[in-house]
């Protein structure tokens, strides 16, 4: 199969190039300049379009299988693929969770079935519980490893516990203490892994909904129950952990100045720590909640402009590396509760490039910076690179194609996700994907799938001496 992509705007790592990609066998064979004559089974004109490599969304919780009711792997990848990604990191907290290289492989052989994008897989930490599992989980492929420091989790099926007060204390099995993340540490860098977490420090959070007094009834109660410290003070006994092990750690959806600060502290010291931030901490303020409503409660919750312009500045920066949706869908009734009950988490993978491109062209960021942290940057974190995220001969033919006149509005009632429940519902959005190509054969065409879904696993490779 040979794919002549013809006279694009290609975000390349050396600038913008105005030229011709020639595809074949599902990798680039070359990049051309414009109107280079060579023969080819398809040609797609890109003429006034961006093409971007492929989007990678390294945060995606597909809830299949186990809570599948409200979302599964084929409705995710199919919504991420429409939105310009080719490439999803599945995070390990389905039912039953990946805390196994056993479990990795059904999961892998599960989604194998059913992926319309390619994608990769999370190991899930436990603290002692499954400290021998770390390495077998990378030998084995995963992209990383994700503690979920900050949460509790049932005892029995490992899933995530939202509100505390919604199981009894027997069911509920806490956070590992920190004697037990730091052993965690130190065997993720012995096998020269990533290991990532959800950084929100438990205890602060106990003390502040204690001291709040009341249950959570607003939007700034949800800001007070859960303040930028807790997000800081895990990063920063992170960056001592990683600092003492060699460890290479990952903040995922940094949400705050607070914790941007700390995240900068560590790497000029020369720490291994680096950070994601998501659309939701880069569009959306507090200000927002009147216009979204309660849809908008995620963990750590979006807060105030400033902690928005200190993220873009950080990713504009090179602090923050890589850009993820944290997709986590919940039904329609459970969005609609009020804050005390309702759980945390939103519909994301589908607008996650949209979104982001809106902002782009909004003067928020560069296209190239965009490529970086969207695709190029996020594949060398998570040991995909150069397979993964750019264009240059040799590389897997991702694309997505960009109209920078088109315009969209974000509507529910569209979407492709099974609980189509969005904190963009309304919102117009400059730019659109108009084609989504994967391994050099166009997938999506003007949101429409071309031909069956053919996604596949992909594996990382890490090694020790790499760096963030």
């Amino acid at each position: 199969m040979r794919l002549h992509v013809t006279n694009g705007q290609l975000v390349t790592p050396a600038g913008m190039l105005h030229g011709d990609l020639l595809c074949e066998d599902g990798v680039i064979r070359g990049v051309l300049d414009a109107g280079t004559k060579v023969d080819a089974d398809e040609r797609y004109d890109a003429s006034g379009k961006l093409v971007f490599p492929g989007f990678i969304d390294p945060h995606v919780h597909s809830r299949d299988p186990g809570l599948s009711h409200k979302e599964d792997f084929e409705h995710s990848t199919r919504g991420a693929l429409t939105g310009g990604t080719t490439t999803v990191l599945e995070m390990p907290n389905a039912v039953p969770p990946v805390d196994s290289v056993e479990v990795f492989s059904q999961r892998r052989e599960q989604h194998e079935r059913s992926a319309w994008t390619d994608f990769g897989l999370w190991g899930l930490a436990l603290g002692d519980a499954n400290l021998d599992q770390i390495g077998p989980l990378f030998a084995a492929g995963a992209v990383a490893v994700k503690l979920f420091w900050g949460y509790a989790l049932h005892r029995e099926t490992r899933a995530l516990v939202y509100n505390l007060g919604d199981e009894p204390p027997e069911n509920v099995l806490m956070p590992p203490p920190n004697g037990q993340v730091l052993n965690l540490f130190a065997e993720v860098a012995r096998h020269g892994g990533l290991l990532a977490a959800h950084c929100e420090d438990k205890d602060v959070l106990a003390t502040s909904q204690e001291r709040l007094g009341h249950p959570i009834e607003s939007y700034q109660d949800l800001l007070d129950a859960r303040p930028a410290a807790a997000e800081a003070t895990t990063i920063a006994i992170a960056t001592e952990f990683a600092k003492a092990t060699g460890c290479r750690f990952h903040v995922v959806h940094l949400a705050s100045s607070a914790g941007l600060d700390v995240v900068r502290w560590a790497r000029r010291r020369g720490v291994a720590v680096s950070a994601e931030t998501c659309p939701q901490y880069l569009t959306l303020t507090d200000q927002d909640y009147g216009r979204v409503g309660p849809v908008m409660k995620v963990y750590p919750p979006v807060r105030a402009q400033a902690d928005q312009d200190a993220l873009w500045s950080g990713l504009n920066e090179g602090l923050i590396v890589s850009a993820g949706s944290d997709h986590a869908p919940h039904t329609v009734e459970e969005k609609a509760r009020g804050f005390e009950t309702q759980p945390a988490g939103a519909v994301g993978c589908e607008t996650f490039g949209p979104v982001l491109v809106d902002a782009l062209l909004r003067g928020k960021t560069t296209a190239t910076r965009l490529a970086e942290v969207t695709a190029t940057e996020t594949a060398k974190l998570y040991g995909l690179y150069p397979r993964k995220g750019v264009i240059r001969p040799g590389s897997d033919a991702d694309l997505v194609v960009i109209d920078p006149e088109a315009r969209r509005t974000v509507r529910n009632e569209e979407l492709i996700a099974k609980q189509p429940v969005s904190p963009w519902h309304g919102f117009e959005l400059r730019g659109a994907p108009v084609a989504t190509i994967l391994r050099g054969e166009v997938a999506v065409r003007d949101r429409e799938p071309v031909g069956t879904r053919r996604g596949r696993f992909v594996a990382a490779a890490h090694t020790a001496d790499r760096n963030p």
